[in-house]
């Protein structure tokens, strides 16, 4: 016994004595070597499905919790997180009615430790599309997919000047959606409102107006009421001079095109001029040229301007 224990003594001092000697350079190398990107450990989402056996939510649970965690060990690490894309996109095949992820994706996304480049904000962008389509009523998602595509990409990370307006405009129509299913929620409307404003700037005056009239027709907000009927107001007030003046623009480019010679009156009395040949057909009969009063010819340059 007495050697036995010998024996033992001898092979932990050994062991102690080998830890001693690695270990010091075994941390040294650790504090050197680090990962600089991620490996994709999954299959591409289609096959992942099959491989889940018919858990799919609950794999879905699973990578959702490794892809907070991971991330928040990515931006610690002040590294990308590479494969982050991959695996919300299997997430959103195995459980395309999951919520988190598409609610989540564009601040996970470009938070990153370095510059997001292009093809990921489109991604995001992209997934928080396939979002409003598994979920269509979700006044939530159409408003943070508004919010994103609206003022947080052309604001941060888009480039172009034409992308930055067209996004901005697109944007502006996912938040007259997000207000229109956020009826019975005035935090997600007063949020969305900010969408009209853009339609304004852009000149989609008409677009504007249905934002706020069907924004109007859900809310319950009175607050938010009395704000829309304003500005529902302030806008026909301006729709209708805008109206006066492209007709009597129009009017007065007709007048010195047909008969520059002739007062005002004498024009107005005449009618507007109409061309037989041009208006026999039914391919132009409803075009403001082809009208034969200036009332209807009116009507047609307000729908046609």
């Amino acid at each position: 016994m007495a050697r036995e224990g010998l024996v033992t003594a001898a092979i932990v001092a050994a062991a102690v004595a080998a830890i001693g000697l690695v270990r010091a350079p075994a941390a040294e190398a650790e504090q050197r070597v680090k990962a600089t990107t991620d490996v994709p450990l999954l299959p591409p989402p289609e096959q992942t499905v099959r491989l889940s056996m018919g858990y799919r939510a609950a794999l879905a649970d699973l990578l959702w919790s490794h892809v907070l965690v991971a991330q928040g060990l990515r931006v610690s690490e002040r590294r990308r997180f590479d494969t982050l894309t991959m695996l919300l996109d299997t997430i959103n095949e195995l459980d395309p009615t999951f919520r988190d992820p598409y609610l989540f994706a564009d601040a996970l996304i470009t938070f990153q430790a370095s510059e997001t480049p292009h093809e990921e904000v489109v991604k995001a962008r992209e997934i928080m599309e396939r979002g409003v389509k598994h979920l269509p009523l979700d006044g939530e998602l159409w408003l943070v997919l508004g919010q994103f595509v609206a003022f947080i990409a052309p604001a941060g990370y888009l480039k172009d000047d034409a992308e930055k307006q067209r996004w901005r405009i697109e944007g502006a129509h996912y938040l007259a959606r997000a207000a229109e299913l956020g009826g019975g929620n005035a935090s997600v409307s007063w949020q969305a409102l900010g969408g009209a404003n853009i339609l304004g700037r852009a000149g989609q005056r008409e677009a504007q107006i249905r934002f706020l009239q069907r924004t109007l027709a859900v809310t319950d907000d009175e607050e938010m009421q009395q704000r829309l009927r304003a500005q529902l107001e302030q806008l026909r007030g301006q729709e209708a001079a805008d109206g006066y003046m492209r007709r009597s623009a129009r009017f007065n480019e007709q007048w010195r095109h047909d008969l520059p010679f002739v007062g005002k009156t004498t024009l107005l009395v005449l009618g507007p001029p109409y061309d037989a040949a041009y208006c026999s057909g039914d391919d132009h009969r409803q075009e403001a040229r082809c009208a034969t009063t200036w009332k209807t010819w009116a009507q047609r340059v307000d729908e046609k301007p």
